[in-house]
């Protein structure tokens, strides 16, 4: 909310491919952004409680995952000969290293079978997929907050829209812009070309066919060059300029008449001036390139399931499926390890992530506190940070303990040994914590500068440890310092006190009069 409105500047447009910017400029007052911060108590709540189920989930899940891991790497059978569908093996789970193909192709150089582009003709007969990538030069919106504390505890918000031309592979919506210099930041409203992938029917791996949740792991893809002959579109050829081993289209070509309508409104993005390639890019241009997956070796451990591979199940059903692949030659020991170190980083991602949830929500829950300090605005700064550090502090120390938990109830024995160190560490802290706001107050200039009197050195004197009387008067009193700890004070007798020191062996004598006491020996 804006307590003084919204102010708003526009700058001068820059030149070449860059566009202009304007500012926006918003304030927020104390009254605003306390209640904001309030309600982000709800919020922060939410958070904080919610980060311990999913930490105390996500031990469970790791130690099930790596049962279930270790379950199947005991049962698995390597296979020799994978273009040979042994029945001896059904339902068991198997490992294997194979070329994976097209199966839809003759395994020949003709197009029968292969991947085609239907648009443009580009054929790939062997290749396991078809990348087309398409790209449009359109203008894009960048924008950039900086936010500034102000004296009283309010807040200024400053906004800055930026614009510029650049390669995008997909549609920008220019009405959405926060600011269309009056229809000059406009994005023609189609794509004429996009990127899509094109995959083979069937792919084969050996004498299986590569299960279907597998083939988004097909990720080797390279560059395929093409020209313009290899485009079977005489139409689309005759517009079509070579391009760094793809395709360009200028903007006059995609559009004969010129005009085009962005998002249903009434001005049209022109293109009466020259937009051909070489004379450089326009708005509304487009270029369009090709990338293939080809055929490789790969690894893969399924359970035999008639002519694909299937997921290996646990006893227990937990742990998720196990279902490996990778590309390259790997033996099953090499397969299994990748998998755990896999499952190990998704824990530490988990980790991380809750903690990092737990801690944004105990700040939420104490910034109020950091909100209304802002009155002075460095103050508030200082305090925030304060606040950070103990939501980092708290979290830590929570999400450790809660990590101790969980494998205790997973892995007594390691649980066991995780909560004694977690306990530990709990316990260092709390005592770091107490010693550091913890006071001494042992020596006698810690005393007097109490009282503001004055410290004076006095004889020994034979007598035993007392406990003395302190007399607090309107003026200084004359305290004497002497060895073991002993102070003798004397005062004018109003308003006494006592100050208590070390336990007496016998009773003290301790003499008080108007003149300052002066032992004799």
């Amino acid at each position: 909310m804006s307590d003084a409105g919204e102010e708003i500047t526009d700058i001068e447009q820059g030149g070449g491919d860059d566009g202009g910017e304007f500012t926006e400029t918003e304030y927020e007052n104390l009254g605003d952004r306390l209640q904001s911060s309030c309600c982000g108590i709800c919020i922060g709540l939410l958070l904080f409680f919610g980060a311990f189920p999913l930490l105390y989930w996500n031990e469970g899940r790791a130690v099930e995952r790596y049962e279930a891991l270790n379950e199947a790497e005991a049962q698995v059978t390597t296979v020799f000969d994978p273009w040979d569908v042994d029945t001896a093996n059904e339902g068991k789970l198997v490992h294997f290293s194979v070329n994976i193909t097209n199966g839809d192709n003759n395994n020949d150089d003709s197009n029968n079978g292969g991947l085609t582009d239907p648009i443009f003709g580009i054929a790939a007969p062997n290749a396991l997929q078809l990348h087309r990538h398409a790209e449009m030069y359109q203008w894009v919106e960048d924008k950039t907050t900086r936010t500034t504390k102000t004296y009283g505890g309010g807040k200024k918000k400053t906004t800055t829209y930026s614009y510029s031309k650049e390669w995008k592979d997909y549609l920008i919506n220019s009405y959405n812009f926060k600011n269309q210099n009056g229809g000059q930041y406009q994005n023609p409203a189609t794509m004429e070309f996009t990127s899509e992938t094109f995959t083979a029917d069937k792919i084969m791996i050996g004498a299986f066919q590569l299960p279907e949740q597998l083939i988004n792991r097909i990720n080797w893809d390279e560059d395929l060059d093409v020209t313009l002959e290899n485009i079977t579109n005489e139409e689309l050829r005759g517009r079509a300029e070579s391009y760094d081993g793809g395709y360009y289209f200028g903007y006059d070509s995609i559009n004969n008449d010129n005009d085009v309508y962005n998002n249903d409104t009434t001005t049209a993005v022109s293109t009466s001036s020259s937009s051909s390639f070489g004379g450089g890019a326009q708005v509304g241009d487009q270029r369009v390139s090709f990338r293939e997956t080809p055929p490789s070796i790969i690894t893969i451990v399924g359970v035999q399931s008639g002519g694909t591979l299937g997921a290996f199940v646990s006893e227990t059903g937990e742990g998720g499926d196990v279902l490996l692949f990778k590309q390259g030659n790997l033996t099953s020991v090499e397969m299994f390890d990748a998998a755990e170190e896999e499952n190990k980083f998704a824990t530490w991602l988990i980790r991380l992530a809750g903690f990092a949830i737990m801690t944004f929500g105990l700040y939420l829950v104490f910034r109020p506190i950091e909100v209304f300090a802002d009155i002075i605005p460095f103050v508030g700064s200082i305090i925030g940070c304060g606040l950070i550090f103990m939501a980092v502090l708290i979290s830590s120390i929570l999400s450790l303990v809660t990590i101790s938990i969980a494998w205790l109830a997973a892995r007594p024995e390691i649980g066991a040994i995780v909560l004694c160190v977690s306990l530990a560490v709990v316990g260092l802290c709390a005592v770091g914590v107490k010693k550091f706001g913890k006071k001494k107050n042992e020596d006698d200039d810690d005393f007097i500068a109490a009282v503001g009197g004055k410290v004076v050195e006095a004889p020994a004197a034979p007598t035993a440890n007392v406990v003395p009387t302190v007399m607090a008067v309107n003026e200084p009193p004359t305290v004497y310092a002497l060895p073991e700890g002993q102070v003798f004070a004397s005062a004018p007798q109003q308003q006494p006190y006592a100050y208590v020191g070390s336990a007496p062996q016998q009773q003290p004598t301790v003499t008080v009069s108007a003149q300052p006491y002066v032992p004799k020996y």
